[in-house]
Parts: structure tokens; C-alpha cells; sequence
């Protein structure tokens, strides 16, 4: 029953279930039957991890692969598809439990971010055609994995200058060129949602098979988020059929910032699960420290340092729910909590890992260290989904241009029951 929503989570101990049990309590969203799935999924990823380890030491090129696996695994035991919409082939369950899955993958590992979902799938699924939804949806559902090609050698916060274009062709159809930069999933990915400048000069977005005759890749290595190819993705003449295309023609801007309003908080959810998990962790290096006596106890800026984490790293969490529900209502603040819950959420993440790693010394410092490989993550993420500076100037730029009211509130009641229908109680 809703009443008491943390029970299910709150009778295991440790992990990330010791985080989401307390912040359930304000989520009327989820019942005991999605709680109940959460602590399944825990299990279920931590079950796969013993089969595919992903650990820091392992090569990238096996990581992806084993990445790969793990998501088929979890669509074949029905995990991919719990927050995904009835109508798309999923179970229907609320926004939210796709949220707290995302803050459970980043607690294992920041690589896992595309463990569950249709991610930039999600497109297809809300614009495309039906021949492109009927080709695609049930891939994704089954474990493929969406691409997404949007950034450009001069930045991603400059969509208005994309230099990739399409002319038409004879046929009908349309032949699309350019380069496009720093794209993540670059070999792993079945199709890529591209976007353009149409034959008129719009901002338009289309579906290619990662197959397409003239795609062409140039591999580049990261420091971190390696758990994906990643690199540039060349266009050459790659063929678009009308149908081909998302939405329709000239809507690239609108349907970026409706997707990314609802992605963002994914991310920061994935990069606060990984600050959480880096905060379990030292607290515990501490204890085992103290406790075999190597020290007398723990210095108070050590305490502090845990203390602060904890109430950051869950004030930003709560944040980027917020954001969710925004979302998944359509209000008009979606776009602008989007922005903030993911700038602020990983810029959290980021400070607090970095912080809490100093409490470990030089151990927190190797090469192979879980520690030292969510740091390297979490500074891909500031970069990765929208730069942080672009972010918030974005909010500054919402905020001076008068649209909200200053009495305006959240009616948080009303979200939920538009996100899910009238709230309920489950046996």
C-alpha cells in the first residue's frame, strides 16, 4: 500500500536501497509492488555483474560487450521495459521507478547508465513513423541500443549551427552528409537519432540504421565513460526516406528540448548513485580502519565530509525527481528543472566523490580503483547531455524572461496522478 512505500526496500540493509528506502517515503508514485521490483533489479544487476564483471581494470572493448550482455539480460527478465509506456510495449509502471533503476545502476557502476530503458530510444518511440516504430520498438525492447548524434567539431550547445545537411534526391528521398562529434555508443548502437539541416535550411532529426551504407566511425579515447566507443560518426549521402524522419520536418529544436528534459534527470539520478556509492564506501574504509585499530577514530573533518555528502547528494536526488515528474506532465518548467536537476546534480556528484576520496588517501588514487573510476565518469558527465555553463545559462535565460510567476507551486498531487492516472493502492 502507498502508506508505506519504504518497507519493501527498507528491510534490506546496505547498498542503494539504504538511500532509495527513506526518499521513497515521498514518492505517493510508487507502491510496494515497483519497490518490490527495484529490489529485484538490485539484485538482478548485482547477480550479472558476478557473470560480466565491468570492474576498472577490465579493457573497454570487452566492457562494451559485456555491457551489451548485461542489457539483454535485464530486457529478457523484463527489467528494460518497467517504466516504459504501456502503448510502446513496456509495463507501465511510473517514470520514477526508470529514475531510481538509473540511481541503482550508477551505484555498481556509471558504465551501467544504459542498462535499463530505451534511452535516446525513446524518440522513436514518441515521434517516429509507424513503420519506424513497428521496426525498432521491439529491438529496443529486446536489448538493442539507441545512438544519438547531435553534437558538431564546434560544440553541442550550438544546435542552430549544425552543418550537417540533407538534399534530396530524385527518388523522393533525401541524402544526409556531415560530421558529427564525440557521439557515444558508437559501435554499439542498432540505429542513431540524427540531426540536421533539412533541404530548407530546419533543424530536423531522422532515425538511421547504424548499417546505413555511407556511416562512417573514427574511434577516439576517453578518459572516462569508456564503457561505450565513442568518437566522430560521418555521414555520407546516408539515405533518408520520409518516413525515416522524427516528427516532422523543422521540429528538431522542439523535440530535442522535450527529450532532453526527461533524459537530464536520468543522468543526474545515474551520477548521484555513484556519489552514494562512493560515500558507502568510504564510510566503510573508515570503519575497517578504525576498527582494526590503525586509527583511534575519526577526525571531525571526516565526519563532516560524510555528513555534508549524504544530505548533497539526496537534496540533488530529490531535485532530479522533481524534475521527472515535471517532465513526464508536460508542464512548462520541465526545460528549465531539466537543466538545473542534471547541472547541479553531477556537479554535486562530481564534489562529493572528489572530496570523499581524500578520506582514503593514495588507495582512492590507483588506476584500478572504483573510487578513481567514478571520478573519471562523473567528470565525463559534466561535459556529456549538456555542459554545465550552457545549462545554467539556459535557466538564467528562463528565468528573466518573466514566464513563471513568483506564487506559482508545484501541485505535486496533480503530477501524479497525470503521470499515472488517479493514485492507488496496491495489494
Amino acid at each position: 500500500m502507498t502508506g508505506s512505500t519504504s518497507s519493501t526496500l527498507s528491510t534490506v540493509t546496505g547498498g542503494a536501497a539504504a538511500w532509495i528506502a527513506p526518499l521513497a517515503t515521498g514518492l505517493p508514485e510508487l507502491g510496494e509492488l515497483d519497490l518490490g521490483r527495484l529490489h529485484r533489479f538490485d539484485t538482478a544487476l548485482r547477480q550479472l555483474l558476478v557473470r560480466f564483471p565491468i570492474d576498472a581494470e577490465v579493457q573497454p572493448t570487452l566492457r562494451s560487450e559485456r555491457l551489451l550482455h548485461i542489457r539483454h539480460e535485464l530486457a529478457a527478465d523484463g527489467h528494460l521495459a518497467a517504466a516504459v509506456a504501456a502503448h510502446d510495449g513496456g509495463y507501465g509502471r511510473p517514470v520514477l521507478v526508470q529514475t531510481m533503476m538509473q540511481f541503482i545502476c550508477g551505484y555498481h557502476d556509471i558504465d551501467l547508465r544504459d542498462a535499463t530503458g530505451l534511452g535516446h530510444g525513446r524518440l522513436i518511440a514518441a515521434y517516429a513513423s509507424g513503420p519506424v516504430r513497428d521496426r525498432w520498438l521491439p529491438r529496443l525492447l529486446a536489448g538493442a541500443l539507441a545512438g544519438i548524434a547531435v553534437t558538431e567539431t564546434h560544440g553541442g550547445s550550438q544546435v542552430h549551427a549544425t552543418t550537417t545537411t540533407a538534399v534530396p534526391r530524385p527518388d523522393g528521398t533525401w541524402a544526409v552528409s556531415g560530421t558529427k562529434a564525440w557521439i557515444s555508443r558508437l559501435d554499439e548502437a542498432a540505429m542513431f537519432c540524427v540531426f540536421f539541416k533539412d533541404p530548407a535550411g530546419r533543424l530536423t532529426a531522422g532515425v538511421v540504421d547504424a548499417d546505413a551504407a555511407g556511416l562512417c566511425r573514427r574511434l577516439v579515447t576517453p578518459t572516462g565513460l569508456s564503457g561505450w566507443a565513442w568518437g566522430d560518426l560521418h555521414l555520407d549521402g546516408v539515405r533518408l526516406r520520409r518516413s525515416d524522419i522524427l516528427g516532422r520536418p523543422g521540429e528538431g529544436m522542439d523535440l530535442l528540448r522535450e527529450h532532453f528534459a526527461h533524459y537530464r534527470p536520468l543522468v543526474a539520478a545515474t551520477a548521484l548513485g555513484a556519489a552514494a556509492a562512493a560515500c558507502d564506501s568510504v564510510a566503510a574504509h573508515l570503519d575497517t580502519r578504525r576498527k582494526a585499530g590503525f586509527i583511534t577514530g575519526l577526525r571531525d573533518n571526516a565526519l563532516i565530509t560524510l555528513g555534508r555528502a549524504y544530505a548533497q547528494i539526496n537534496a540533488a536526488m530529490l531535485a532530479a525527481l522533481t524534475a521527472q515528474r515535471l517532465s513526464q506532465a508536460g508542464d512548462d518548467r520541465a526545460e528549465l528543472w531539466g537543466c538545473v536537476a542534471k547541472a547541479h546534480g553531477v556537479d554535486i556528484a562530481y564534489a562529493m566523490a572528489s572530496e570523499l576520496s581524500l578520506l582514503v588517501g593514495a588507495p582512492g588514487f590507483a588506476a584500478d580503483s572504483q573510487l578513481a573510476k567514478a571520478r573519471r565518469d562523473l567528470n565525463g558527465l559534466l561535459y556529456a547531455d549538456g555542459i554545465h555553463d550552457s545549462l545554467y545559462r539556459t535557466a538564467g535565460r528562463i528565468l528573466t524572461a518573466g514566464v513563471f510567476r513568483p506564487g506559482a507551486r508545484v501541485p505535486l498531487q496533480r503530477l501524479a496522478e497525470t503521470a499515472i492516472g488517479p493514485l492507488h493502492k496496491e495489494g
